[in-house]
Order: C-alpha cells, then structure tokens, then sequence
C-alpha cells in the first residue's frame, strides 16, 4: 500500500478540516472532514446560529490535489462539480480517509 505523509494540517482554505499530504507515489491528496459544531460556527461568523447535526455533511472526502494544494477533480469533469477520488460515509478520522483512498498515513498526527 503506498503511504501518505502530512504536509499541512488544517488547510485554512477548506472545510473547517482539511489536510494535505504528500503520497509515495508522487500524487497530493486533499481530506476533508466535515466538523462543525455551534462552538465553531460562532468563531468563524461570530452570531450564534443553531446547528441540527442531521443537516450537516458527514462524510469524509479525499481528493487530488497538486503541490500547491489546488484541488483536482477526479473525473476530470467540472460540468458535474467537485467530484472526490473517494468518499467515506461517516469516517472522522483522517487515516482512515486515507485507507479507502489506498494510502497508510506515515505520520501520528490527530484525528
């Protein structure tokens, strides 16, 4: 299995989690995944407003990327939108983004 080593943690640009890895096999992948609570959208916007977590995304996606972190669209189709090399239902851990992308997380890092 080819591995995948943190780049950036936390890509400011993406949603509120997104990492940036470098792979062994010469390819960047971006994963995101989506974790927003009351608490955190308050940071970012600064009111309050009321979260119902069933309306919120809840699956991980990775997708390619280039060196710079610009993502890449896996179908290479932008008529039908971003479109992910894999997404991951319910998955809140990065490794295991990776691991159904095919990638081993070479580094400890959080989840």
């Amino acid at each position: 299995m080819e591995t995948a080593t943190l780049v950036t943690e936390n890509v400011s640009h993406f949603c509120p989690m997104t990492n940036f890895y470098q792979c062994s096999d010469g390819t960047y992948l971006l994963v995101t995944i989506p974790r927003l609570s009351t608490d955190m959208v308050h940071e970012m916007l600064g009111v309050r407003v009321p979260i119902v977590q069933l309306h919120l995304p809840d699956t991980a996606d990775v997708f390619r990327a280039d060196a710079d972190a610009v993502v890449l669209d896996a179908d290479g189709d932008p008529s039908n939108g971003m479109t992910p090399l894999v997404s991951v239902p319910g998955c809140e851990v990065f490794a295991e983004a990776l691991a159904a992308a095919g990638y081993t997380l070479t580094a400890t890092e959080e989840a």
